[in-house]
Order: C-alpha cells, then sequence, then structure tokens
C-alpha cells in the first residue's frame, strides 16, 4: 500500500472542520522549491504587453476616423450631386434657377447647414417646393454641423447661393475630391474643404 500525499484538503466530521494546510510526506526543502519554481511576469514585460495594447487602440481609432470621414463625405457628394441634377432640371423647365437661397437636404440639426460670420442658412420651404418635382425623396446630406477651423464657424453638408446660382458643400478633411464634374475645392481653415459647383 504506497503512500498517500494530500494537499489543502478540507474534511468535515461531526460538524468540525479540520484543515490540512500542509502537503504530508513532502519534506519542507522540496516545497519551498515548488514556491520558488512559480513565475510570473515582470514588470517589463506588463509595460511590453501595455505599449502593444496602446499601439493598437490608436491604430483602431485612426482606422476608424478615417471610415468615418469618408463615409460623411460620400454622403455629402451624393446628395450633392441629387440637388445639381435637380436644379439642371429645374432650369432647362422654367429658364432659371430659383431665386431663394437655402440648405440642400433633410435633417440638418436645427434645420440649419450653416452659421458663421457670413450668416446663417436654413432649410428654404419655397425652395424645397420648387425642387420637389424634380426629386423623388430629400437626401440626407449630413446630420450633424462640423467645425471649418474658424471661430465661430460651423458647417454642415450643402447649401445653395441663388446670385450667381452655385451650391457649396463641406468635406471632412484637407486637400478632398469634390468629385461632381465642373467643381473646385479649397482648404478651410486648415481641416475642411470647400467644394463649390457653379450652375451653368
Amino acid at each position: 500500500m504506497g503512500k498517500r500525499i494530500y494537499s489543502n484538503c478540507l474534511f468535515q466530521e461531526n460538524n468540525y472542520a479540520y484543515v490540512i494546510l500542509n502537503t504530508l510526506n513532502v519534506p519542507s526543502n522540496k516545497r519551498e522549491n515548488m514556491n520558488k519554481n512559480q513565475k510570473g511576469f515582470t514588470i517589463v514585460e506588463l509595460l511590453i504587453v501595455i505599449v502593444v495594447i496602446g499601439v493598437l487602440a490608436a491604430i483602431t481609432i485612426v482606422a476608424y476616423n478615417g471610415i468615418q470621414q469618408r463615409s460623411r463625405n460620400t454622403q455629402v457628394i451624393a446628395g450633392t450631386q441629387a440637388y445639381y441634377k435637380a436644379l439642371r432640371s429645374y432650369e432647362a423647365v422654367n429658364s432659371s434657377y430659383p431665386t431663394q437661397d437655402g440648405c440642400l437636404g433633410a435633417n440638418y440639426p436645427g434645420n440649419q447647414c450653416w452659421q458663421g460670420d457670413s450668416g446663417t442658412f436654413s432649410v428654404n420651404a419655397t425652395l424645397d417646393a420648387s425642387l420637389a418635382s424634380f426629386m423623388s425623396t430629400k437626401p440626407t446630406l449630413a446630420t450633424s454641423m462640423m467645425s471649418i477651423g474658424i471661430t465661430n464657424n460651423i458647417r454642415a453638408g450643402a447649401v445653395y447661393r441663388a446670385a450667381p446660382a452655385r451650391i457649396v458643400y463641406y468635406l471632412a478633411g484637407v486637400n478632398q475630391p469634390c468629385v461632381i464634374s465642373g467643381s473646385s475645392g479649397v482648404t478651410e481653415g486648415s481641416v475642411v474643404t470647400q467644394c463649390a459647383v457653379t450652375l451653368p
């Protein structure tokens, strides 16, 4: 019959608990060696892991912001193209463009797409009514305002200016391609690209 080794066992007998705290039949010097062989992480290893996690988090945030920016700009460009076509159709029927300035699109915060030194532009019901028969739906160009890097100046989506007839739209990021044929862009406030297309 061989020796039995018990470690950290709990026995209960007649409602009295007996705890065997140490291993039976194992010399104390072997128990000390077992404790010495247990290893953990050093501070250097932990710091390396923290740095790697930080780098991965930074890369993820940058990638996410880039995706968000491209998505926002694509939405603005698609909506502006739809309005450009509607305005050209309006001019073909009426031999002139609408005479009211106003934001192009739906779901702007507070119905405004432009606030700043040059004034405030809002969604114009008369302009919308003029273009309604040339658009199946009123697209959403942007749902939040963005700073253009100039104090007290924020923009969203696109605005129609009647004199001369043109569409001005804002894309997040500098030197962004305006895409729409005939449009030109300039960096404004070192953070956004202002695009403008004059209607022929």
